[in-house]
């Protein structure tokens, strides 16, 4: 973590911080053979992606909200990070290199926990010799990531997602990706052949289907990414909300509106904002998310007053 946080921009943001620990958490309460606490954290970065490691430390890039299309996706991939935890498979992994490799303990886990966290890192830290060999112990062996999907199908179905959402996560992700010249970190560390995401499909038809509505503290997330930290610019990201306002579900489109309210707090246009923060606050008085952005157009009002008496109040 040390490593991470000199290294990746980990995003400090409580109430994106409180929803992935919430959804984390309540996988790790499903899953099988937990032996240790678990820590969700978020790094900012476009990039598809999302690693684990020692400690019960699962990251997850914020550019998996932009790619999963509901919360069951997004579920699919912590709970596969999970089972690499709980089956110890980077524990494992090196445990096995250290028994071939001429480098110091310290050094090989040096070498491991950059790998994991960003590949090329890793591999201009390990020496020139054992370099292709750490990168083929991080790109997690064929029967460590069918038995990661397995088990963590079966975490979703037991904590109440959509089971069939892994498979369908991994199978769009290979499509979009199947010619790029340069695919997402994910599938560096992560290989999807065919066959993988076949017997994945197979193992969710095993279980009943689900059909959930839309989750709303998923998609206040999602917005809140994407209005502050995707990179996007001030105007794409409007236009990004209005474009998926055009399609959206009733239940979700407060969502799209609370992030237009941010991109205005945020560009300094605080009565686009109010407008839209007085409907949302009058629909849901007690919703964290508007309740914090209330909070952001009081300070840059500078009406201490309101602000004060928002934040004692709830």
């Amino acid at each position: 973590m040390r490593m991470l946080r000199a290294s990746r921009p980990i995003i400090n943001d409580p109430l994106l911080n409180e929803y992935v620990s919430s959804l984390g958490h309540r996988l790790v309460a499903n899953a099988s053979d937990v032996k240790t606490p678990f820590h969700f954290f978020l790094i900012r970065n476009k990039e598809i992606n999302a690693f684990a490691f020692f400690g019960g430390y699962v990251a997850l890039h914020t550019g998996l909200f932009l790619y999963a299309q509901n919360e069951s996706e997004l579920a699919s991939v912590v709970a596969h990070e999970i089972a690499h935890i709980t089956q110890r498979h980077l524990a494992r992994a090196m445990e096995d290199q250290a028994r071939k490799s001429p480098l110091t303990i310290a050094a090989l886990i040096g070498s491991l926990m950059l790998a994991v966290a960003a590949p090329e890192a890793g591999i201009a830290a390990a020496q020139a010799t054992t370099a292709a060999s750490i990168q083929s112990r991080i790109n997690y062996t064929r029967s460590n990531e069918q038995e990661a999907d397995r088990i963590g199908i079966d975490t979703l179905a037991r904590a109440g997602f959509n089971p069939k959402a892994m498979p369908v996560f991994f199978g769009r992700m290979l499509e979009q990706y199947r010619y790029a010249s340069k695919p997402p970190e994910f599938l560096l560390t992560h290989p999807l052949p065919e066959s993988r995401i076949t017997e994945s499909r197979a193992r969710a038809q095993q279980y009943p289907s689900v059909m959930l509505p839309p989750s709303e503290p998923y998609h206040l997330a999602r917005a809140r990414i994407i209005a502050r930290f995707s990179g996007l610019e001030p105007a794409a990201a409007l236009d990004w909300f209005t474009r998926q306002e055009k399609k959206a579900s009733l239940s979700v489109k407060p969502t799209l509106e609370y992030g237009k309210a941010l991109v205005y707090l945020d560009t300094r246009k605080p009565e686009k904002a109010a407008a839209i923060l007085d409907k949302l606050i009058s629909a849901e008085p007690e919703n964290r998310f508007f309740l914090d952005a209330l909070t952001d157009l009081y300070v840059q009002k500078k009406n201490t007053q309101k602000l004060l008496t928002c934040l004692t109040t709830h």
